[in-house]
This record gives C-alpha cells, sequence and structure tokens, in this order.
C-alpha cells in the first residue's frame, strides 16, 4: 500500500549536540487520534556528534515494560545514512543497510516466514537514510528557517530502492515552554498530493527534536504502521554514560503483556 511506503524511522535518534557526550533519551509515542499510549522508544546514544557514533534504541510496550524491538544505529561516513539494523520480535519484521565493498546494500523481511531481500543502492547525491533524517535537517536548517524546499532521496528499505521527498519549515509552535520550528515531510511529485504527511518539530534553541507526529515504522497486531504522536520530554533527556552492550543484549518479547484494567 502507498502509505506504507512513508516509512521513517527517523524517529530513530533525536539527539542533536555539538560536543561528544553520551545520552538516555526517551519517545513517548501515542495513538494520533485517541492519545492511547502505544509504546516507549528507550534510546541509548555513546559518543553524540563524534564519527563512529553509536545508538541502540529499544521499543518497550509500557514505560519500564520489556522491549519488542530493536534498532542500532552507527554513524560513519555519512551522518545523513548511518548504517542501521531494525528487528521487531513480534513477527520477525527486518530492516537495515549496510556499507559493503559494492557500496550500500538495504535488507528488507516482512515477517519470520517472508523471504529476505536485499539490493544495493545508490550512495551518491544527499542520500538520507532511517535517523540521518534528523541529521540531514540540522544541516539545511538555515535554508528551512528561511521557508525554502529543500528535496533530497531517502530510503526505503520495503521498496529496496530510494524516493523523492521534500521537506519545508510548515510553521512554529511552543512545546514543554520552548519555540519549536515544525518541519513537514512529505513525498515529491504528484503521489505526494495523496499520501500524508510527517510534521517533525525541533526546537530553535539547539535544533532538539521534540515531537514527531505522522505514519511510524512500528506496526500494530494486523500488520499495519501505526499513525503516532512521539513526544521527547525533555525531563528524559540525561547526558550520562550509556550501556550498548546491555541494549544489545536485552531479550526481546515475542508479544507485550495485555494491558492492567483501570
Amino acid at each position: 500500500m502507498p502509505n506504507r511506503l512513508l516509512i521513517l524511522t527517523l524517529i530513530a535518534s533525536q539527539a542533536g549536540v555539538a560536543a561528544a557526550v553520551d545520552l538516555r533519551f526517551t519517545g513517548i509515542a501515542r495513538d494520533l487520534q485517541t492519545r492511547q499510549l502505544l509504546y516507549v522508544e528507550s534510546h541509548h546514544v555513546h559518543d553524540a556528534g563524534k564519527p563512529g557514533e553509536q545508538r541502540v534504541v529499544l521499543y518497550r510496550c509500557a514505560p519500564d515494560g520489556p522491549a519488542f524491538a530493536r534498532k542500532e544505529l552507527t554513524y560513519g561516513a555519512s551522518r545523513a545514512a548511518p548504517e542501521f539494523n531494525f528487528l521487531d520480535a513480534r513477527d520477525g519484521y527486518l530492516e537495515g543497510l549496510q556499507r559493503s565493498a559494492k557500496g550500500l546494500r538495504v535488507v528488507h523481511k516482512p515477517n519470520a516466514l517472508g523471504v529476505q531481500r536485499e539490493a544495493v543502492v545508490p550512495a551518491g547525491g544527499e542520500l538520507v537514510a532511517d535517523a540521518g533524517f534528523d541529521e540531514f535537517v540540522r544541516a539545511r536548517w538555515n535554508e528551512l528557517e528561511k521557508g525554502q524546499t529543500v528535496r533530497f532521496p531517502f530510503l526505503v528499505p520495503s521498496r529496496l530502492d530510494v524516493l523523492s521527498f521534500k521537506i519545508r519549515k510548515h510553521h512554529e509552535t511552543v512545546i514543554d515552554g520552548a519555540p519549536a520550528s515544525v518541519i513537514r515531510l512529505a513525498l515529491s511529485g504528484v503521489i505526494g498530493w495523496f499520501l500524508p504527511h510527517i510534521d517533525v518539530s525541533y526546537r530553535k534553541s539547539d535544533r532538539v527534536l521534540l515531537r514527531y507526529e505522522g505514519l511510524t515504522n512500528v506496526r500494530d497486531a494486523k500488520g499495519e504502521n501505526h499513525i503516532a504522536v512521539i513526544d521527547f520530554p525533555n525531563a528524559e533527556r540525561r547526558e550520562t554514560k550509556v550501556d550498548l552492550a546491555a541494549a544489545r543484549g536485552e531479550p526481546l518479547i515475542a508479544r507485550c503483556p495485555a494491558p492492567r484494567a483501570s
């Protein structure tokens, strides 16, 4: 389905800092319409801002609950296109991007019983992949603040290919008491007229991501991608030593526990 092409895990990495530090922060995902809690992201960032920066994101059923999915990212040759691997243990969904001698290799597997596919994708130009979207926005911040439209190729793992996207500053708002710029992301061309946009809000003072609204790469029990609002509270952001080995080794569960009756 076309809307599944907009799977962006641009929500997977939200920390923009000048100096290299370790960070931990949280994303709280709620249904865009009902505001029901969907899942919680637990972000672990080692050497933020340095070449070779590494990040692990655990997707939890609830705050302090078990994790059902994990994403690992490594930043190297391109901040806008990091290597990454995402696995959802509930159904075996897998997607990722690795650098090899033959170039950039994208992989995709729809579920545990599906066939894993892979392809080499073009590495030229300003290719953007996954959480590298945040880095791309920060690199083009001045243009966006002036109201300019910026177009770029974005990797869509489910297609083993790239599509042309565009971003533009849509409006300004206030989140957690801080002025923020809302950047709107959409597909370029005619097809973009019929597909939902994604709004990503960044704090103006330091370009830290505060909120994401739109289609996510996390699916519900029917296999449909959640449409969510994900908040990244400043109170949950910590500069503290992270244990990536522990985050990588945390077991993933195949099913979230049923919510307790209130």
